[in-house]
């Protein structure tokens, strides 16, 4: 199924009957045909034409008409357009945001966790509210000591309380003294680590099993205006996320 398709659900959690509905409607705009009508898609997905009106105007349209013409301009765009992760991503490459995906697939059942400090904080809210709608079990960076609690065992040594996940790491330095100490307490107990940088030779990057560089450069001006960095990065992960959700029915 398409990006576009995708998208509606990644931001709507649509129901099962929501989803073949709009899987309808794609597949029909993808065959080439002209434009179905809505009795035809209500019939094809065993639902009343009340219930296909209710879910287009549930998702911000006037009708099922306003529906079907903005999917289908979104497929026209979404042939005309570049790979907009490379735009955004400095060194981004079709096996990064697979590994990306991959890393998602794997945890999908664990504890995510989500780190920044500074600016970085704002993105990474943003982040843990995206995946936590979309179902993921996912915290961030004021939670992650209280989740690796230490208990004694028998033998009066310390062990974590959760098993090996993924952990999301923002620093546009990459140098970050709070992010770095949750990177490397989370290496220990054989996490996973993204991370978003704007620096190749940083300490983060270093330590990460995937880092994207966004807006790279040697010299990082906080201060700098206008800084792209963290829009670049939110913008980056909300595809990473359309990408995840395109490849999960394959799974």
């Amino acid at each position: 199924m398409n990006g576009t398709c995708y998208n509606y659900i990644l931001t709507n959690l649509l129901s099962d009957d929501e989803r073949r509905v709009i899987t309808s409607i794609v597949d029909h705009i993808e065959s080439g045909k002209t434009k179905v009508g809505i009795k035809k898609i209500a019939s094809e997905n065993y639902v009343s034409t009340a219930f296909v009106m209710k879910l287009s105007k549930r998702l911000g349209f006037a009708g099922y008409s306003e529906l079907y013409y903005m999917l289908a301009n979104g497929e026209a765009r979404q042939d005309t357009m570049s790979n907009p992760l490379q735009q955004l991503v400095d060194n981004c490459t079709e096996e990064m945001a697979d590994h990306f995906c991959d890393l998602l697939k794997k945890h999908q059942n664990h504890k995510i966790f989500v780190v920044g400090a500074g600016f970085a904080e704002y993105v990474t809210s943003y982040m843990v509210q995206r995946l936590a709608v979309c179902g993921f079990m996912v915290f961030n960076h004021v939670h992650f000591y209280d989740y690796m609690i230490f208990r004694q065992s028998s033998a009066r040594q310390n062990t974590t309380n959760i098993e090996p996940s993924l952990i999301i790491a923002i620093s546009q330095s990459g140098e970050s003294e709070a992010v770095i100490n949750d990177v490397r307490e989370a290496k220990k107990q054989d996490f996973a680590v993204v991370s978003f940088t704007r620096r190749a030779d940083s300490t983060l990057a270093q330590l990460s099993d995937l880092a994207f560089l966004v807006d790279a450069s040697r010299q990082t001006l906080i201060s700098a205006v206008p800084n792209p960095f963290f829009g670049k990065v939110l913008l980056a992960f909300e595809e990473l996320m359309g990408a995840f959700f395109r490849e999960k029915p394959n799974t």
